[in-house]
């Protein structure tokens, strides 16, 4: 039996990039490969394992300390994309859906991502997505995923902070594939489709996900309500949805 297609209304949408936007792993992994080749105690393949998601200084910082200089950091992740850009692709559906968003009459969505800013900016070159207005990267946060700063500044700088006493005050969407952005969603009050492009439906159904898709092709955006000031999100095609998913 067909699933029903699933409409969600919200105000706002958050992207994050690496795994959501683009599948850029293979890339990651080959600059963290060449990073360790010379430091015998350094173990890429671990790193590789349990990094995704986070801010690549948070990671030297743990299994690097000598080399947790940002500005080293900065510009170790800003050769990315024309070192390894050939080991990445988009995720399907990607361009078409973030510039649908793009179209819309008002700014309805933003990117926050544990990449550097030069890293996320050449992504986005890459793929040819104009970038949204409010584009968070980890040089704008202290604190990285699982953390939700990075979440909060994105809702923040669209209009749509959490509201503590009425959350349905406003509805925000974190579109992320890895535990450490799931984390952060959910801590910055959203709800969390999640992208299964890293992580398999199982895992990302034990880290919370609300409705879990394989890639952005079965989602399109129906329109956007200025009365109600909701943009509409709908899914044709999903591989997991909450029961609850329509109750805010």
């Amino acid at each position: 039996m067909s699933k029903q297609p699933i409409s969600l209304k919200v105000n706002a949408a958050l992207f994050d990039v690496d795994g959501t936007i683009i599948i850029s792993q293979g890339a990651i992994a080959a600059f963290w490969r060449d990073f360790g080749k010379d430091k015998p105690y350094f173990d890429a393949e671990h790193v590789i394992h349990v990094s995704h998601g986070w801010r690549t200084f948070d990671a030297i910082a743990k299994f690097a300390p000598d080399f947790a200089d940002e500005e080293y950091v900065t510009k170790l992740e800003g050769e990315i994309p024309e070192k390894y850009g050939e080991h990445s692709i988009e995720v399907p559906g990607a361009v078409k859906l973030c510039t649908a968003l793009n179209n819309l009459p008002k700014e309805k969505w933003a990117v926050a991502t544990s990449g550097t800013y030069e890293m996320a900016h050449k992504w986005f070159d890459i793929l040819n997505i104009k970038r949204p207005k409010y584009f968070i990267t980890a040089n704008d946060v202290k604190q990285g995923k699982p953390h939700p700063e990075p979440y909060l500044k994105g809702r923040n700088g669209l209009g749509y902070p959490i509201n503590e006493a009425n959350p349905a005050a406003s509805k925000v969407i974190v579109f992320e594939d890895a535990p450490a952005g799931i984390l952060a969603g959910k801590a910055a009050g959203c709800k969390i489709v999640g992208i299964a492009t890293t992580f398999d439906e199982k895992f990302l159904i034990e880290k919370g996900c609300d409705i879990i898709v394989k890639n952005h092709e079965s989602i399109r955006v129906g329109g956007y309500n200025a009365e109600t000031d909701e943009v509409e999100f709908i899914f044709d095609d999903y591989l997991y949805a909450k029961d609850d998913l329509l109750k805010w």
